[in-house]
């Protein structure tokens, strides 16, 4: 099997971090990953920021957890870095080109042996006042919406993979 299969194969979805801060090299390698994606039209609008600080995070989750009531408990798994990808607002390749761009960091993060769990909810609350400004404080462009984000550092506790569903191909010669 190839190596980069056998990465694809290994990435799951961490929901149970350690405090610890992984290297800053480590995730600027997980940024430079992201920027290499695909972008439809050769258009490359998006936007990355690191939020390389566990207090902020939380912050950050608590603002998410007040717009959209997702409970006292809500804290993007106790990551202690959190990568946002943002793209200009109204662009047809938004959600696509930031999607691209997401897969290769998660892939990248599972290659470095940290743990990774895509984040979709401040995609529909980007715009809430209270998140939007701590959005703009940490950095994303105002003329961008968040298209997704990804919880990052050292896994705290394994996921198994889940089965995968059988019948999904056609191959039509």
């Amino acid at each position: 099997m190839s190596e980069l299969l056998t990465v694809i194969k290994a990435r799951r979805s961490t929901r149970a971090f350690q405090s610890g801060l992984p290297p800053k090299e480590q995730i600027l390698q997980l940024v430079e990953a992201a920027e290499w994606a695909p972008s439809g039209m050769g258009k490359f609008l998006w936007h990355f920021t690191v939020i390389y600080n566990a207090k902020k995070c939380l912050r950050l989750a608590r603002a998410v957890d007040a717009a959209m009531d997702r409970g006292p408990d809500y804290n993007f798994y106790g990551a202690p870095v959190h990568i946002i990808i943002s793209y200009k607002r109204d662009e047809v390749h938004a959600m696509l080109d930031g999607s691209a761009a997401m897969e290769n960091l998660l892939l990248m993060a599972t290659a470095l042996g940290l743990g990774s769990c895509w984040i979709n909810q401040l995609r529909n609350c980007c715009d809430n006042p209270e998140v939007r400004s701590l959005l703009t404080e940490y950095g994303v462009p105002e003329d961008h919406i968040v298209v997704c984000s990804a919880a990052i550092g050292y896994i705290e506790k394994d996921t198994p993979p889940k089965p995968r569903k059988q019948d999904i191909l056609t191959f039509t010669e």
